[in-house]
């Protein structure tokens, strides 16, 4: 507050906010303003008592989930780091090879699915067999939307396409 002259800075903009004519603003500016800035004091009474009195940590946290294939583990021996071909090479094979490329940008857009689906049935944390059963058929139906979409632009991966159609057919 003392290095940046906090009363001062603050009369300042309540100046600047009562010299301006609210007619003049966008409509959601002015809720913005009044919201933000005007309803501040009220929000803090309101919400600092509270998590002052909690062991509750930040109001606002940060969850980070990864999104790897050595997550996703529903394609059975399509899953995992071993089932990227363009590792190779350094980490450059996928640039020498369509075929590479091909599989794995088919294994990206599933393994990310798969990940998703599991984040998402985590953050519900429902635990019963049914949500399993749910989230299974939730998998299931989005693997095979995905190779229908992409079956047409991948030529070089119709053996891919036709063992992970296999695998999902086979998925209880």
């Amino acid at each position: 507050a003392a290095a940046i002259d906090l009363p001062s800075a603050s009369d300042d903009m309540d100046v600047l906010l009562a010299g301006t004519d609210p007619g003049q603003w966008h409509p959601q500016a002015r809720r913005e303003v009044f919201v933000g800035y005007l309803g501040f004091p009220f929000w803090d009474v309101l919400t600092f008592p509270v998590m002052a009195g909690r062991e509750s940590g930040e109001f606002n946290r940060i969850l980070v989930d990864r999104l790897s294939p050595q997550d996703a583990h529903s394609l059975g021996r399509s899953s995992g780091p071993e089932s990227l071909r363009g590792v190779g090479f350094g980490h450059f094979a996928a640039f020498f090879s369509r075929a590479y490329r091909e599989n794995d940008y088919l294994l990206g857009r599933l393994h990310a699915f798969d990940r998703l689906v599991e984040i998402v049935c985590e953050s519900a944390r429902t635990g019963s067999g049914e949500s399993a059963t749910a989230a299974l058929a939730w998998k299931k139906k989005g693997f095979t939307r995905i190779l229908d979409a992409e079956e047409k632009y991948l030529p070089n991966s119709a053996s891919l396409i036709a063992a992970l159609r296999r695998h999902i057919g086979d998925m209880a």
